[in-house]
This record gives C-alpha cells, sequence and structure tokens, in this order.
C-alpha cells in the first residue's frame, strides 16, 4: 500500500529537513558533490543516505532514523551496513531497484513508511515509501531500513 502524494512529500520534507539539520556535514557533502560534478565532471568519492522509518499510516509517527556511510567504517550509524551498501552497490544507489526477496510475510495491516535522502556515485537520490508492514518493508528494501540494532 503506497500513501498519496501529498503525505509522502510531506513525510520526505520532514527527514529531509531532519537530515540538514542533524547532519549538517552530510548537507555540506552533498553540496559539494553537486559544485564538483559541475565544475570538473566528476564526483566527489564516498556514498551516504539519511535513512528513516516511521510507524502508522499517517503523516506522523515515531521516526527511527541513522546515516548510512558506503563502504562502511567507524563511525557508522547504521547497525546492518555492509549487507545495505551491498544491496544499494547492486542496485546502483536507487533503493526501488533492490531485488525483492523471496519470503512469506504476515497478512497483518501494520503500516509502516521509509523515506531516504542522500548521494550515490555523485547523483542525489531520494525515496519514500509505505509499506503494509516491517516484513513486507524488508522483503522489498533488504537491510537498508533494518536500522534497529
Amino acid at each position: 500500500m503506497t500513501i498519496n502524494t501529498t503525505v509522502s512529500k510531506g513525510l520526505f520534507a520532514a527527514v529531509a529537513a531532519g537530515a540538514l539539520l542533524v547532519g549538517g556535514a552530510s548537507a555540506a557533502t552533498a553540496a559539494d558533490h553537486d559544485t564538483e560534478r559541475r565544475t570538473t565532471g566528476r564526483a566527489l568519492p564516498g556514498n551516504w543516505m539519511y535513512l528513516g522509518v516511521m510507524e502508522g499510516d499517517g503523516a506522523f509517527g515515531d521516526l527511527q532514523a541513522r546515516l548510512l556511510r558506503c563502504p562502511p567504517g567507524k563511525g557508522n550509524g547504521h547497525p546492518n551496513a555492509g549487507a545495505a551498501c551491498k544491496a544499494l552497490a547492486k542496485a546502483e544507489g536507487e533503493i526501488a531497484n533492490i531485488k525483492p526477496a523471496d519470503v512469506a510475510c504476515p497478512m497483518i495491516y501494520k503500516p509502516v513508511t521509509a523515506v531516504a535522502y542522500g548521494m550515490w556515485d555523485g547523483t542525489r537520490r531520494i525515496y519514500a515509501k509505505s509499506f503494509s508492514n516491517d516484513c513486507v518493508m524488508g522483503a522489498m528494501t533488504g537491510k537498508v531500513f533494518q536500522l534497529a540494532e
């Protein structure tokens, strides 16, 4: 199940604003990537995503968020960084291109919304999608949004 476009944009705007406030260095990195790519035609190294998961089907809920840096290293806030980076690398940084896992999820409606903002190979990436439950989210996105430690 997906949420309507207005709610989706509102959710992302909230997470993106939080990313800019909390991760000022990350915001600066995004600007640096864009400037470098425009002036030299090549991007600065390093990939990162600010990831968030909200419970519920409304525009507001408890947000769990983490910064994922790829390749994983010291200071990475994502508990499944290695697997998440591997999945994103295979999908060329596009979360929607991650190959879904062949798993059976319970048909329990306990919605979650996943949002992401970041840079991958010098290109900004944005993602927002609601799922009927966290099992479906995990099947569709691998370890990317498994943020609990």
